[in-house]
């Protein structure tokens, strides 16, 4: 399962109904920008987010 599947699912298992409390929500919401290099940032800083959360 990749980083993102765990977001997913971590989205899925605890906030359904309201986010707010999501742990991971302010990566998420940050705005990505034009090019294919702020979707990497965006996606890198999701993915720094989870991990966060796997230690």
């Amino acid at each position: 399962m990749g980083l993102i599947d765990k977001a997913l699912q971590i989205c899925q298992n605890n906030y359904k109904t309201n986010c707010g409390r999501c742990p991971i929500r302010t990566a998420y919401i940050a705005p990505m920008g034009p090019r294919k290099e702020a979707l990497v940032r965006w996606r890198d800083n999701i993915n720094a987010a989870i991990e966060k959360l796997a230690q």
